[in-house]
């Protein structure tokens, strides 16, 4: 907690050992409650960042900022209130502490900013916060003393952690559902559709979102972590170095993610820095499922299988991904999208019997022969199937390593078939004596 500019989002990035929140000097930068869990001496913690603490009547996005700060007020079990060594304590300061003691929550003063004197000044004890730590997060000074002292005000409730093993961390590893688009498609109130709760800031204007904001929920008695993130444009179009940082977290999330919910405008269908997100989400190897928001706007009749195939008539790069129309602001199947991404997700993981790969892959080479290379037929001898992102198919040919890429493409649709293929990407590699990847 603290006000504007004096080193939240920068004490949260040290504290966690990961720039997670984007630092600007820029007054206002982070909007959004982002969440992370450290562990200090046996003892878990969940550390929450959000914006400054504003006093005063706010309008517009900045009181859409300050009810977030209020939500994170009302869940702490406690907090460490930020200071500006270098400036002193501030009447604002004196305000916020008053307006903190009315929660009846413990409060840790961090004096940050003490870059050459590790030492708290003593006008902050005006304050009336005892202990008081001197902290340097850009140097990363006197981080210890201050999880010591939070240890020591902030009882954690849950029980010390126990290392798990390399068997069941796999199995217990939440599902990464990821949800990416460009600007003013509907993703954060997507959201916050899907948890039920006013999560993340919505706002007409463009760029709102600047985090990628992660919470973790159970659905089915099965672990997730749902993932807001920024929205994506092109590099020419990205002047600014808060919104540089904000796609660098959304590329970043869409690297670490299970499955991507990719949501489209119905309004407006498939543009071109769509296909390029499209892209980007195919060359991360996750799973994909294609969301039409908005749709209640459409003011479309047309039925799933006929949504299908328009959508990926204008997007054949994603022609494997399954399509789902809904409409965040009614609520309108967005539960449903959401199973549709742990499905996809669930088969990205499981993958593909190599009996089943090749029962399809030969029926397909039986319908339709490949093209000759040099006169020669090619002939199938084996297939492997290697999980992983994306999922690879290895097929072992002769006399030539070698397929047409329209062949390659046709294998592809014969794959998909299979309806426990549907968003997972997969790639084809061809191997023989003379190989050609």
């Amino acid at each position: 907690m603290g006000r504007p500019n004096v080193g939240k989002s920068t004490l949260f990035n040290r504290l966690l050992g990961t720039r997670k929140a984007v630092v600007s000097p820029v007054q206002g930068t982070t909007r959004d409650r982002l969440t992370g869990t450290i562990e200090w001496r046996g003892q878990r913690f969940t550390l929450m960042d959000m914006g400054g603490y504003a006093l005063g009547r706010t309008a517009g996005l900045d009181s859409l900022v300050q009810r977030q700060v209020s939500e994170a007020i009302r869940e702490a079990d406690g907090f460490v209130f930020v200071c500006d060594a270098q400036v002193g304590p501030t009447p604002s300061d004196a305000l916020i502490v008053e307006r903190l003691r009315k929660a009846g929550k413990p409060i840790l003063l961090a004096a940050n900013k003490a870059d050459s004197r590790p030492l708290v000044p003593p006008d902050f004890f005006s304050l009336g916060l005892e202990p008081a730590c001197a902290v340097s997060a850009l140097h990363g000074r006197g981080m210890n003393e201050l999880l010591d002292r939070l240890l020591e005000q902030v009882k954690p409730s849950d029980a010390p952690a126990a290392p798990a093993s390399d068997d069941t961390a796999s199995s217990t590893r939440p599902v990464a559902v990821a949800i990416v688009g460009r600007q003013n498609v509907g993703k954060s109130s997507l959201f916050n559709a899907l948890l039920r709760e006013e999560r993340t800031i919505v706002s007409p204007s463009a760029g709102t979102t600047r985090d990628a904001v992660d919470t973790r929920l159970t659905v089915r008695g099965h672990p997730l972590l749902l993932i807001d993130t920024a929205g994506l444009r092109h590099r020419r179009k990205v002047r600014d170095a808060v919104d540089h940082f904000a796609m660098s977290r959304a590329i970043e999330a869409i690297r670490r993610c299970d499955v991507a919910l990719l949501v489209l405008d119905a309004t407006q269908g498939v543009t071109r820095d769509d296909q390029r997100l499209m892209t980007q989400v195919l060359e991360a190897g996750c799973g994909c499922v294609l969301v039409m928001n908005k749709w209640d706007l459409a003011g479309s009749t047309m039925k799933e299988r006929a949504l299908a195939e328009a959508v990926h008539r204008q997007a054949p790069a994603a022609f494997f991904a399954p399509v789902i129309a809904v409409s965040a602001k009614t609520g309108l199947r967005v539960s449903r999208a959401l199973e549709l991404g742990l499905t996809v997700a669930r088969s990205s993981r499981r993958g593909l019997s190599e009996e089943r790969c090749e029962q399809l892959l030969r029926q397909a080479w039986v319908t339709q022969q490949p093209p000759r290379h040099r006169g020669r037929v090619i002939r199938l001898l084996h297939v492997r199937c290697m999980i992983g992102r994306p999922l690879r198919i290895e097929l072992d040919t002769r006399p030539v390593g070698w397929l047409a890429p329209s062949y390659r493409h046709y294998l592809l649709k014969a794959l998909y078939r299979d309806p426990g293929l549907a968003g997972v990407p997969i790639h084809l590699i061809v191997t023989g004596p003379t190989s050609t990847r």
